[in-house]
């Protein structure tokens, strides 16, 4: 890639743009940040201004709210030949490494998963349940 001005992420579907959950960074190889502002929400397009550095391999990492609520993530490689525009910056200007690194893996920072609450809160009511059905079942046979 010889020169890059902006980064365009098209989805499938609308994303949602609640509460800043669509964030796309650039990072490059010494590990600084090379967008230039933050990433626009139009339809199912994330749209990130950017102004890389030197030569080398860059990565684009995502992740956006699908129209379902879901997020999604992921992270895109690329290799950029053009001429440094930007010393880059220690940090985003709009979201951390860190943030997106968190959606992509959520188990690895500890963090359950919707699955994983979903079947332990499910499992929970189906004990419970099965806890009444025996009192019930116990205290209606000393009646009888």
């Amino acid at each position: 890639m010889s020169s890059l001005s902006e980064v365009r992420l098209d989805f499938s579907a609308n994303l949602l743009g609640a509460d800043g959950g669509n964030i796309v960074i650039v990072v490059g190889p010494d590990g600084r940040h090379y967008e230039s502002g933050c990433a626009e929400l139009a339809g199912p397009t994330l749209t990130l201004p950017v102004a890389l550095g030197a030569p080398g391999d860059y990565s684009v990492e995502w992740r956006a709210v699908s129209s379902d609520g879901h997020p999604v993530s992921g992270v895109i490689p690329f290799t950029s030949t053009g001429e440094s525009v930007s010393a880059g910056a220690e940090t985003s200007p709009c979201a951390s490494a860190a943030g997106v690194a968190e959606e992509t893996a959520p188990e690895a920072t500890g963090g359950m998963s919707g699955v994983t609450l979903g079947l332990l809160l499910g499992g929970g009511v189906v004990v419970l349940v099965g806890v009444l059905i025996v009192v019930i079942l116990r205290t209606r046979t000393r009646e009888d």
